[in-house]
């Protein structure tokens, strides 16, 4: 098999763990994807013996994880989901659709959504259903925007898969790099000075847990974190050290960030009360950079963060 010909497809589950049907399922846009196809806990099979040799190892409780890096990017219609859109309520994030306008993912504690993913590679397919997962963002200058997913799933045996996929791509737009040109705005903490990066986890906790008469996969906790890169300012400018020392008192404030310029290919990240926890320095082109570890805080509950598609 050849490692460059591979594919990932997903559908929505109606009822959790019961496979959706191939034909109903989106093709993604992938840059990465690679998959563990029998994981699990195991045992061994002891036996009391004369002669020393191992033992035989059992997995007691299969599962399967598939990562994939995916292009951060819109649909290329305001208002239409990304066709990822799937992935990110598979990671515990409700949408929201706003006809032409906009569509919105905020985290969800109750009520998760359930999806089978199909991972194809080279005349194999693994057909993985109950997947949920958890994902982290990057965007950094001079780069290209993407999203990592980790996905967990119910254990199928792969199979032979000699026929041609019939989905094409829809609902997804071409990415752009992050630069002054396409990435305008990112302010942190009210500054909104020269920024290199942003990184945000969704931070899942996500379980698989094989009981007698139950198995599924559980997001069971979530902690938003990540990090920030910027230029660093002057005392007289921003205090970021002001703002960190915790052992006073915490301070919490915005991080937000707007790239994209044009309708249908833009993406927005709010986070509304930020802590920032730790402070680094270093060079840049011969400049003085802080890379800064935040912590984003609910206020009423499920309102940490919010990632809009416009």
């Amino acid at each position: 098999m050849k490692t460059r010909k591979k594919a990932l497809l997903v559908a929505a589950e109606a009822s959790y763990g019961v496979s959706a049907d191939i034909a109903t399922a989106t093709l993604l846009t992938i840059s990465e994807l690679d998959s563990n196809p029998y994981e699990g806990d195991r045992v061994e099979r002891t036996r009391l013996r004369e002669q020393f040799g191992a033992y035989a190892e059992i997995n007691v409780a299969p599962f399967t994880t598939v990562t994939a890096t995916i292009p951060l990017a819109g649909s290329g219609a305001a208002g239409t989901a990304p066709n990822f859109g799937l992935l990110l309520r598979a990671c515990g994030l409700a949408e929201t659709v706003t006809p032409t306008t906009s569509v919105s993912y905020t985290p969800a504690t109750d009520d998760h959504e359930s999806f089978t993913v199909w991972f194809v590679e080279d005349g194999q397919l693994q057909q993985v259903p109950g997947c949920r997962g958890t994902v982290e963002f990057a965007l950094t200058a001079k780069e290209l925007p993407t999203m990592s997913f980790t996905l967990t799933g119910l254990y199928q045996r792969p199979v032979a898969h000699g026929m041609a996929l019939t989905q094409v791509l829809t609902n997804i737009a071409d990415e752009v790099p992050v630069n002054k040109a396409n990435t305008v705005e990112f302010t942190v903490h009210g500054h909104a000075g020269c920024g290199q990066s942003l990184s945000l986890n969704l931070g899942n906790t996500v379980t698989h847990r094989h009981l007698i008469g139950c198995e599924n996969v559980q997001i069971t906790d979530r902690s938003v974190a990540g990090s920030v890169e910027v230029e660093a300012p002057s005392i007289a400018t921003k205090d970021y050290f002001a703002l960190l020392e915790s052992h006073r008192q915490v301070s919490l404030g915005a991080v937000n960030l707007t790239h994209g310029i044009t309708a249908g290919n833009i993406v927005q990240f709010a986070l509304p009360k930020t802590q920032l926890s730790s402070i680094s320095r270093s060079d840049s082109d011969g400049i003085v950079h802080y890379a800064m570890d935040l912590r984003a805080l609910p206020e009423l509950g499920d309102d940490e963060l919010t990632i809009t598609f416009k």
